[in-house]
């Protein structure tokens, strides 16, 4: 019987590869006062990934003072090895206290056990500390298992392929509407739109549900440049008359030409690299826990080098946000939130309000400040470039892409 104990703390990613990569048959789990709960949150992640080891899992609860003491930790390892001597036992010192990794390095020593540890900056194998050979974890973790870790779940779990199939029929138009995003009779309809939505849900939320917008020659919905507007009658379903849409307009048609397009147009300029460095794209995300607090809408998601990446889309003007204030705020609670080290954000933005007028770039403080939250920001007028590369089927796309969202080229050379 393989046995691997496990130290744990704050970060579950590195326990979770080293069980899904070895997969032992029992899990030996060491908790200080401070982790309570965080075991539970590592088995319910195993258990997401396909592993149930509540019947197959030991519990070493650490009092305060016992904590502290290395001798204690050793002690009480060594005790359960006492009882099956005979099995393979190995150990995973990533995580916990500076006591609990003295106190089991020592343990593992004295018994000349595999002593695993994994580095930060390279997930993608353990060294063992006694010298043994390299354990390889080619286990890619999920979003919902990295979620779960930290006490989260994906709460539309059921809809989100419905959602991305939908979306994939508006591929190209949303590329054409990034290429235009600068253009403001394309903002006028699309803010005229956004009106007759919200007017719309004040006057009978349930019909909005259920039927979307109707769209009259009076309501004045209307597009100047032939080519857009003829691309999405046609893509919806509408009538013209002359520059105006006339028609029905399904919910779901009113949210993605209001705001998801850009969401559309990002995670389509993913899609060609998952299953190379990236991993688990996902649209709309909604991530939240069943207990009181607030859920957030995840835009675009992926994982990439044991990461949650996350990218927060922002179309329009953002008036009402002209320092860019709210929108990075939000961006450091969603990062926060779950406490993880290794989450990486990225918004995608066409308002005017970031750039520059003197340089053209993004303004100084705004990029100082999205250097401290850790998040990289794209502009309108990099969407647009990539929209026209897009179009273009220019091969530089997808070294494009790639600087933009730090995803390795090497397989695209």
């Amino acid at each position: 019987m393989k046995i691997m104990v496990c130290l744990i703390s704050g970060q579950h990613v590195p326990n979770l590869l080293s069980i899904q990569s070895v997969r032992p048959d029992l899990l030996v789990l060491v908790v200080t006062s401070g982790m309570k709960g965080k075991d539970s949150q590592l088995l319910k992640a195993l258990e997401v990934g396909g592993l149930d080891y509540s019947p197959k899992k030991v519990i070493i609860d650490l009092a305060k003072g016992d904590e502290q003491s290395s001798y204690i930790i050793y002690k009480k390892l060594n005790e359960l090895y006492g009882k099956c001597p005979k099995d393979e036992w190995m150990v995973n010192l990533t995580g916990g206290t500076k006591p609990m990794s003295i106190g089991a390095y020592e343990f593992s020593k004295s018994r000349g056990l595999k002593t695993l540890y994994i580095a930060e900056g390279d997930q993608s194998q353990a060294t063992d500390l006694l010298g043994g050979p390299f354990t390889p974890l080619k286990y890619n973790v999920t979003t919902a298992e990295f979620l779960a870790g930290y006490g989260f779940d994906i709460l539309n779990a059921s809809s989100l392929a419905r959602t991305e199939a939908r979306a994939k029929s508006c591929t190209e138009l949303a590329a054409h509407l990034a290429l235009h995003n600068e253009d403001p009779d394309l903002r006028g309809l699309l803010g005229r739109l956004q009106c007759l939505k919200e007017g719309q849900i004040k006057l009978d939320a349930k019909e909005w549900k259920r039927n979307g917008l109707l769209i009259s020659e009076e309501d004045d919905v209307f597009l100047k440049n032939d080519a857009l507007r003829d691309r999405i009658a046609s893509q919806f379903g509408l009538s013209t008359s002359g520059l105006k849409f006339i028609g029905e307009l399904e919910r779901h048609a009113v949210e993605f030409l209001t705001g998801k397009w850009l969401e559309v147009f990002i995670w389509s300029l993913l899609l060609p690299f998952v299953g190379r460095d990236i991993w688990d794209l996902h649209l709309g995300v909604l991530a939240g826990n069943s207990g009181p607090g607030e859920n957030n809408d995840l835009d675009v998601s992926f994982m990439k080098n044991q990461s949650l990446c996350i990218v927060e889309c922002k179309t329009g003007g953002q008036e009402h946000d002209p320092e860019a204030n709210d929108v990075l705020y939000k961006i450091e609670a969603i990062k926060s939130g779950p406490k993880a080290l290794r989450v990486d954000t990225y918004l995608a933005t066409t308002s005017d309000n970031i750039k520059d007028p003197q340089t053209g770039g993004i303004r100084e403080k705004l990029f100082g400040r999205s250097k401290i939250y850790g998040c990289s920001i794209i502009p309108g007028w990099r969407i647009k470039e990539l929209a026209d590369l897009c179009i273009s089927n220019d091969p530089r796309l997808t070294f494009e892409v790639a600087n933009a969202f730090g995803i390795k080229t090497e397989a695209f050379a």
